[in-house]
Order: structure tokens, then sequence, then C-alpha cells
């Protein structure tokens, strides 16, 4: 992978970016997208017939198009929205009519808290219960299983084929939190069993500010929209509108036009390089950073120990806080994340009420910088525990 694609590791050549699961750093493609967009065309979508608009419209199509194919789905089962978050809460109020009293919304307790919050809030006004995987709910109840595909703490790859498999049966619909995953790994909504699955494009070495929400046709139908307005409907009175009957209606006002249009840039770099190779970079880099915790002696502070992971890797250190740990290897140029990382319910779970050290790993992330932060680790060490 060339780190010379991506303008702020040329601008900060010391820099050691180990922060990737928190956000990806952008390839110098990504953010000439953007540029080319403000510069060369700038107008909007879908609402005029000039030939700045119409190329415009081409080029969002076109990302609808390429996100689709990326994730093994059709262009009208893709809906963008503004980030993970906001895709979910359209998963979670859009499905408000299918639950009623009793009704089981099962997550786990590995999720970050886009993806607990949201059903709380669910469970709480239509009366369905919220419950966790380690509950062991009975499954005849179960409406909703809403879950991540990887943690943002452990990095486990969680496989719950066989309880989608049984859920469907039971005509349970199926939530993918796919943010952690989506730049690791080749994905497939529909061979994952996804009904809707959700992620970011700035996790996606793309920008900030869009997500997307894939929507098999079939869930689609039964999804009410989270935001109203202007571009949704096929006619309109002044008492009454007909809504579209297609993914459009859940995209109401101007989008993210430069923002998909850096996404498209973004899924064509790793195409480019393919999803495969990506995927063998992460599991070397999680293969040799391990290594190396063992050989200090710092795996002992690791957090969970998964069989199968992506390249994120916690540490937490019984003496020394989270906080100091970032802060003197900040100073050393090395970018982590420090706390609880959103995933409070988990940081319960294990008792680390301070949270944890994170390093995570992108396209430009190398042996170099895994070492960078083993020797920082433990001169800081060295330091505060003396």
């Amino acid at each position: 992978m060339n780190r010379a694609d991506f303008p702020v590791l040329v601008n900060h050549p010391k820099l050691v970016y180990l922060d990737s699961a928190n956000t990806t750093l952008k390839p110098k493609a990504v953010i000439d997208a953007v540029h080319t967009y403000y510069a060369d065309c700038g107008a909007n979508i879908g609402r005029a017939t000039y030939r700045l608009a119409e190329q415009a419209t081409s080029a969002y199509d076109a990302a609808r198009h390429q996100t689709a194919q990326f994730i093994g789905a059709a262009p009208d089962e893709i809906i963008f929205t503004h980030s993970t978050t906001y895709a979910l809460n359209q998963a979670a109020w859009g499905l408000r009519s299918t639950l009623k009293s009793g009704d089981i919304i099962l997550l786990s307790d590995h999720e970050h808290n886009s993806n607990i919050i949201v059903w709380q809030q669910l469970a709480a006004q239509t009366g369905a219960r919220l419950a966790y995987l380690s509950d062991q709910p009975p499954l005849k109840n179960v409406k909703i299983l809403a879950f991540t595909l990887a943690s943002n703490i452990t990095g486990q790859i969680f496989d719950h084929s066989k309880l989608i498999s049984d859920l469907k049966k039971t005509g349970a619909i199926i939530v993918i939190d796919a943010a952690q995953a989506i730049s690791k790994m080749p994905l497939n909504a529909a061979q994952l069993g996804a009904d809707l699955l959700a992620f970011s494009a700035h996790k996606l070495y793309a920008p900030s500010g869009v997500g997307v929400l894939y929507a098999n046709l079939e869930t689609q139908a039964r999804l009410t929209p989270l935001v109203y307005g202007s571009q949704t409907f096929a006619a309109i009175s002044r008492q009454n509108t007909q809504l579209l009957s297609n993914f459009e209606r859940f995209e109401a006002g101007t989008p993210n036009i430069e923002g998909a249009l850096g996404l498209a840039a973004a899924l064509k770099y790793l195409n480019q390089i393919s999803m495969a190779k990506v995927q063998a970079h992460d599991q070397a880099l999680v293969t040799y950073a391990l290594s190396q915790l063992q050989k200090y002696r710092l795996d002992q502070y690791l957090v969970g120990r998964p069989r199968c992971q992506v390249g994120v890797l916690s540490l937490n250190h019984p003496r020394i806080h989270p906080h100091d740990f970032a802060l003197f290897l900040d100073n050393a140029n090395i970018a982590v994340r420090a706390g609880k990382a959103c995933s409070d319910i988990l940081m319960q779970k294990l008792g680390l009420g301070r949270g944890v050290v994170r390093l995570s790993f992108g396209l430009y992330t190398t042996k170099s910088d895994i070492d960078k932060f083993i020797a920082g680790y433990r001169k800081t060490m060295e330091r505060l525990d003396g």
C-alpha cells in the first residue's frame, strides 16, 4: 500500500496514525473528487435540466451504483444517509410500526452506543423488550436482531449465521452494523443474511457526512421514512402527500453530493487494490502486532483474544490511565484512541471503567508503525509505572 497516496501522511511524515477505526485518512483521489465537484460542477442533483445539474445527477447516480456493487446489492437497495448512526436510526424508527408489546429486540454486548441507544428508545416507545444474546431469550419472540459485524474494541468478527438462519424462519428482521468491517474485508449484504446493513463513508477512506443503509426491497417496503421533505413524493396536495415507493422516499432534501462522489472515488481506489489484498494486509498486521505484543509481554494487557478479528486491538493497563498513554504517545507523534471508544456497555461488562488504549490499522499502516507504538507504550510504562 502506498502511503504517498495520503496527503496527511505526506504533510506529516513522522505521524504514526493508528486510529483508523475512528476515522480513516483520505487518499488524494478522494480529495480530488470532492474538489473537482466544487471546482468544475457545483450544481444540485435531480432539480434542474441544465448541463451541470445533469452532470451532477449522473455522477451521484453512478456513486449509488458503485456503492451497491461494492456490497453485492442492487442500486435501488442503497439509501444514502449522513452516517452509520443516522442509518441505524432510519432502520429502527422505520420499523416502529412492526413492533408491539412483548416483542424482543435482540442485541449483543459488543455494540457501539449508536447500535444500543436507538433500540432502547424504540423499545421504550413501543413496549418491546430489549434483550442481549447473553440473556438467551426465546427466539420465537425476537422480531429484530441488531449486531455489529466486527467489534470496535477487540476487533472480533462475529459469525451469527446459525442464529440468523433460525430467526429468518420466524420472520425476524436482521440489522447489521458493518461500520468496522466494511473497510477490512469483502462483504456481500445478502450473503450475510442482512435485511438492513449500515456503514459510514468516513471509515472507508471517504469523506465524513455520508452513510449508507442497505435495505432489501422486501424490508424497504416495511420501512417508514425518518425525515420527510422534497424529492420524496409522487404527488402532493394541500392535505395529503403520496410518497414514492422506492428508496428516494428516504432521501429528503439536498444530499451530501460531494461526499457521495468522494465515496465513489474511495471505492474505485479500493477496487483497484482489491478487497482481498486489503484484507490480507490487515490480517498480516494483526498477526505481526500480536507477535510483537507477546514478544514484549504486553499481550497480558490485551482486551479479548478473538480467534478471528479485523485490525483493531485494545490494551488495558491496570495502573496507568488510557488518556495518559495517549498523551505520551501523541508526544511521540503516535495517534491512538483512548477511553471507552463509544462502547460503554462492553466496558461495563469487562469492568473497564477508564476504557482502553486502542490501536487500529488502515491501508497505510506498516509494521514500523506497530514497532513505534510498542516502543512508545513501553516507554510510557517505564516513566509512569517505573
